[in-house]
């Protein structure tokens, strides 16, 4: 596809890919750096906030100097992520859209805006200082949890003149909160991590569903997708993420038994297909999620253990794969190069 605009700041670069409809991208440097979107059309619409006050309010100013000065009328989360959803403060003018379950899940230690803080300022268990590595760049100065002003379950229509967007209800996924936006002219869809290339899901159902919900957006048949984390894409890269999670699964399956320990399951699973992803070791966390399901566990991370394993698969699959085992570059995010 052929961009319109490209305005490159300084934490974030802006591609037009629709008349007046921006992909906001950061690069990726860690777990938490996401992508963000906004609508200039109508009264305005933001789809998430990035981590911290800083990003959100460069994408701020970035709305105003395309709409001429106009602040958005509505924001919409695409789960409850704190890399989602730490700068709506900074657009709390706008009405929030978020899913009913985003205030539950909210309430995880991990989600509250003190963790990252915390971990921020002085990490101290192995997954704290796992985190921390992820998480340079951020500054938590600010940050506060906004209510959101509308929560569903449902699909919903947002009309910004005379341009549809749909807000679209698709948990559990990723998360226990997911909603996606499309702008079904314009065939846009803003995706969040629904579309993540190397994501984990954190719930057993959450991972059995995903590709249902995948199945709904190859349906839709989006000419641009726009990630929760990664590089612009099209519908082949969400067939790709499709086939990804099937994999999961069947490898699962395959060698599962009573005894075995996630770190196990790990080693066992071909990857071999999807080295070129973001942090091919991340299938830890979907895996995890897959086993304690199996076993009626508390679908809860477990950060020291994660980040410890994670450490020790990584070096596992650089060893078994060798020179196909590929090195992300944190700012393909920005390549112009569209990836259908």
């Amino acid at each position: 596809m052929e961009y319109g605009r490209i305005i490159q700041k300084e934490r974030l670069k802006y591609f037009e890919i629709a008349d007046n409809v921006f992909a906001a991208m950061s690069p990726y440097k860690g777990i938490s750096w996401a992508n963000a979107a906004f609508v200039n059309r109508g009264k305005g619409l933001v789809y998430d906030t990035f981590f911290d006050l800083y990003y959100a309010r460069e994408m701020r100013q970035c709305f105003e100097e395309v709409s001429g000065g106009r602040a958005p009328a509505f924001l919409v989360n695409s789960h409850s992520n704190a890399d989602h959803v730490f700068g709506n403060k900074v657009f709390e003018d706008a009405t929030l859209i978020m899913h009913k379950e985003s205030r539950r899940e909210h309430q995880k230690p991990s989600e509250s805006v003190e963790f990252p803080d915390k971990v921020i300022r002085n990490p101290e268990t192995p997954g704290e200082r796992y985190l921390h590595d992820e998480w340079i760049g951020f500054d938590m100065t600010g940050v506060e949890w906004r209510d959101p002003d509308i929560e569903t379950d449902q699909d919903l229509r947002v009309m910004l003149d005379g341009t549809e967007v749909q807000v679209l209800s698709v948990a559990p996924a990723h998360s226990d909160s997911d909603l996606l936006v499309w702008m079904p002219k314009e065939r846009v869809l803003f995706a969040g991590d629904v579309v993540h290339i190397g994501c984990g899901a954190y719930s057993d159902e959450g991972i059995r569903n995903w590709t249902r919900v995948l199945d709904r957006i190859i349906d839709l048949n989006p000419e641009v997708v726009v990630p929760g984390h990664g590089a612009l894409c099209g519908v082949r890269t969400v067939r790709e993420q499709k086939a990804y999670l099937e994999h999961v699964v069947e490898e699962f399956n395959k060698y599962y038994d009573d005894d075995i320990t996630t770190l196990e399951l790990c080693r066992k699973a071909d990857v071999s297909d999807y080295l070129h992803w973001i942090q091919p070791e991340r299938i830890y966390m979907s895996m995890d999620s897959l086993l304690k399901g199996k076993r009626g566990l508390p679908p809860i991370p477990d950060w020291d253990k994660m980040s410890e394993e994670q450490a020790i698969l990584r070096e596992y699959q650089k060893r078994r794969y060798g020179a196909r085992y590929q090195t992300w570059d944190p700012y393909i995010t920005w390549s112009e190069t569209f990836r259908p």
